[in-house]
């Protein structure tokens, strides 16, 4: 009961909260006790769409709101902007995503529980806005640079990703996330902005939004050479739910490397040691866009050793078990 409840309460704004000014993400629940849609009139449309805290425990989001909370108290919005504030029980404790709960960014396709009843409201809103652009602000679990991530290569799209960082990443899986679903109708980017607690993320992804606002139209070009490293994603790494897992110098079952995580947008060449093993299980896998299984395209067992077949580059390689558990370990790439 608690999910029907729960999940399909979406409340609904015209204005900022002041109380929002000077707030931390643990108070969260008490500016927004339910997922919130605001809208908020500026001087053209069509509206800018910002998507904020679909993972509690990734703050960049909120500070962004905060700052545009502050500073357009007092004067008009250079163009109209809906945000959408999700997971507001999560942030409330600084969690992913509660036990009782999926997860917000993976519940943006077909489905039929209270959860997506309540992102399928906020996706037919949204194209009935016909957006000027979508942005929805994320944080790396792991150590990351920062980087846009786009679902279609739009001039329009691969502009966006580039006002934000020089890296970029184009992805087709997971396909239950907010910006494949928003792509369908509106230039989209999600934007990782390095870990909770970046200061330069959370700059940065304001620099974003602002420069956004202020903007009267893209360019019909793709952008220049040199403005966008692209790459694409080949699969997911995934663990074994079967097998215990750890990193660096321990008696677990799979043994990951203790520098994993300083390989992410690193070009690793065929032969690459990712871990060792314990045993004869397939500890590591990858899986594509489809749910197919390219391991043996990706890694060889040979004897103890887990090494890579081929050149790729990690992102999103995380040592945070409860995330590994959740999602995966990371994602797999090739420049584009």
């Amino acid at each position: 009961m608690r999910e029907a409840t729960v999940s399909q309460i979406l409340d609904r704004l015209d204005y900022l909260p002041a109380s929002l000014c000077g707030a931390e993400p643990s108070g969260l629940l008490g500016i927004f006790p339910n997922p919130t849609l605001i809208t908020l009139a500026g001087e053209r449309g069509p509206p800018l769409w910002l998507t904020t805290v679909l993972h509690g425990n990734e703050t960049t989001s909120f500070y962004v709101l905060r700052a545009l909370a502050d500073k357009y108290r007092d004067r008009p919005l250079p163009r109209s902007l809906t945000i959408f504030v999700g997971n507001v029980r999560a942030a409330a404790v600084g969690v992913r995503h509660l036990p009782d709960q999926p997860d917000f960014n993976r519940i943006w396709g077909e489905g039929g529980s209270g959860y997506h009843r309540l992102v399928q409201e906020v996706v037919e809103e949204a194209r009935a806005q016909c957006p000027f652009a979508s942005i929805d602000i994320h944080n790396n679990s792991g150590n990351n640079p920062h980087y846009g991530c786009v679902n279609a290569l739009r001039p329009a799209d691969l502009h966006l990703a580039a006002m934000f960082a020089s890296l970029g990443v184009y992805y087709r899986n997971p396909s239950t996330t907010q910006s494949i679903a928003f792509s369908q109708f509106c230039p989209a980017v999600t934007v990782e902005c390095g870990q909770s607690g970046d200061l330069a993320g959370v700059e940065r992804a304001l620099d974003l939004v602002e420069r956004t606002l202020n903007l009267d139209a893209f360019p019909e070009a793709v952008p220049p050479a040199g403005a966008l490293r692209l790459y694409r994603t080949l699969g997911s790494v995934r663990i074994d739910p079967e097998c215990d897992f750890a990193f660096g110098g321990s008696e677990a079952e799979l043994n990951l490397r203790a520098d994993l995580e300083a390989l992410n947008f690193s070009e690793l060449e065929s032969g690459t040691c990712w871990a060792t093993r314990r045993g004869s299980q397939i500890a590591l896998k990858v899986i594509d866009e489809h749910d197919h299984d390219l391991t043996a395209q990706f890694f060889s067992y040979v004897g103890e050793d887990i090494r890579l077949t081929r050149p790729v580059t990690p992102a999103m390689i995380t040592h945070d078990p409860d995330i590994i558990r959740q999602d995966c370990l990371c994602y797999l790439m090739e420049p584009l």
